[in-house]
């Protein structure tokens, strides 16, 4: 009873399963067909899209399209980047007035053309009358200490000379020819008679001693002459340190008033040069005319062009006031902005020359040289700086021109390239026609890589010497198009 009752519920197990799995095989099977039948659809679809395109004679007339090959060379790419001229700093000067006072005269206007030390205004500064005066009288002081300095050292040689011909003991009649018209001051009026009481007791204490042997005189007036001697040898010594010491120290001392004389000379000069912003000739005979001592010439610095003029004759200005501005546009600046995000996109290094296409003038471009290039990015643009230098030694070019400067980005030393008019998009692929026959284009899908204004390289897709469509290639996608359509 228990063995039929186990067959009975493994029976009914096996018929259990056997319907499940019935039905999961079922819905396997109706889902494959789904998708089979889906699939053809989409299949057939696609190989029923045209790609190739064939035009009448008529319309390939009209058309006129133009092909060019497929190729292979090097290719670089150029960012486009704004930009403006300016001045060049180091030629664009604001002439300013050096100190308060009264225009005179004013001798140019803008735009006149000057050269280098044209007078372009008269000044009259009472300020600078001053400065002058000053100068002057610092410079009196210092040809006057000067004198002083020259005459205490030649002194102070000739001093030294004479103790050494006296210590040497040379004869007197020598001495006074030797030393008859040089300079000694005072000390020759205190070393030659020391020196001569010095030869006379000399000579008087050598004859005294034949006579003290004779018994003409006594030992004791012997021996007081050669105390005498000896005394006077002594001053004679004494004298000619002490002359030595002092015609040093009056030396010294006017050397020090020399090195003064000429600090204060040398700051009043600069005082005077500061304010007129030109060297300054302390012997000048300008210098020194009184009818001239407050009149001060503004010059030009350098030959350029009068850009603007802000006074006129008459007029009261002050210091600082901005009477000029000079400027040389012989050469110019490119100044541009280089966006972070092509930083790491373009190539530059050191001054190299960079091409400049400026909106006046679409049918030229301009060569430029690099002057700088900036490190630190701006807080406020997210730029660095980029400055070239231009030249314009015919004045086509202004300030405040619009530019834009073509900087070198990355480049690629062999690749595929086809013509940047080629290269068409549909539905985010790149694609190009490639002519097939006098009259039939073939679309073909490509992976285009780096790009230029001109060019577009081309990863995948197209070989060297194939021909593709460049004039008239939006025309062919449109007819393609078209025959989708129908």
């Amino acid at each position: 009873m228990k063995s039929r009752v186990l067959t009975i519920l493994v029976i009914l197990i096996l018929i259990a399963g056997t319907g499940y799995y019935w039905k999961q095989h079922q819905k396997a099977s109706l889902e494959e067909q789904a998708a089979s039948d889906t699939t053809p659809t989409t299949e057939e679809s696609t190989e029923e899209r045209p790609s190739e395109v064939a035009l009448s004679e008529e319309k390939l007339k009209n058309m006129q399209l133009t092909v060019a090959p497929v190729k292979r060379q090097p290719l670089s790419q150029i960012r486009m980047v704004p930009g403006r001229l300016k001045y060049d700093d180091r030629k664009h000067v604001s002439i300013k007035a050096p100190a308060d006072g009264v225009l005179v005269e004013v001798r140019v206007k803008t735009g006149d053309v000057v050269k280098t030390g044209q007078v372009l205004a008269v000044l009259n500064s009472p300020e600078i009358g001053t400065a002058r005066a000053d100068l002057l009288q610092r410079t009196a002081e210092y040809e006057l200490a000067k004198k002083q300095y020259d005459w205490k050292s030649e002194i102070q040689n000739n001093v030294q000379k004479l103790v050494d011909a006296l210590l040497s003991k040379q004869p007197m009649e020598e001495i006074e020819k030797e030393f008859k018209n040089e300079k000694l001051g005072d000390y020759r009026s205190q070393l030659l008679p020391a020196y001569s009481r010095y030869l006379l007791a000399e000579m008087i204490n050598a004859k005294s001693a034949p006579l003290a042997k004779s018994g003409a005189i006594s030992l004791q007036s012997l021996k007081k002459r050669e105390t005498e001697m000896q005394d006077s040898r002594a001053a004679l010594k004494s004298l000619c340190e002490q002359s030595i010491y002092d015609v040093r120290l009056e030396r010294d001392r006017e050397q020090a008033r020399l090195n003064d004389a000429e600090h204060r000379k040398t700051i009043s000069r600069q005082n005077l040069e500061a304010l007129m912003g030109s060297a300054v000739d302390p012997g000048s005979k300008d210098l020194k005319a009184a009818e001239k001592l407050s009149r001060l010439e503004v010059i030009a610095p350098f030959g350029g062009t009068i850009e603007e003029r802000n006074y006129s004759r008459s007029e009261r200005v002050i210091r600082s006031d901005v009477l000029f501005t000079l400027a040389q546009t012989d050469t110019l600046w490119v100044a541009a902005d280089i966006r972070e995000s092509d930083w790491a996109a373009v190539s530059l290094d050191g001054s190299q020359d960079l091409k400049v296409k400026v909106n006046a003038y679409p049918d030229e471009t301009f060569s430029a040289r690099l002057y700088y290039l900036g490190r630190s990015v701006s807080p406020v643009t997210n730029s660095v700086p980029l400055i070239a230098e231009i030249k314009n030694p015919e004045g086509k070019l202004r300030p405040g021109m619009f530019v834009q400067v073509m900087i070198p980005g990355k480049q690629k030393s062999d690749v595929i390239i086809v013509p940047a008019r080629s290269v068409l998009d549909d539905a985010q692929q790149e694609f190009v026609f490639v002519k097939t026959s006098d009259r039939s284009f073939r679309r073909v899908d490509i992976q285009s890589g780096l790009k230029t204004e001109d060019w577009v390289e081309v990863q995948n897709g197209l070989t060297e010497g194939e021909q593709v469509v460049e004039e008239g290639a939006f025309t062919l996608k449109s007819e393609l198009l078209l025959e989708r359509e129908e």
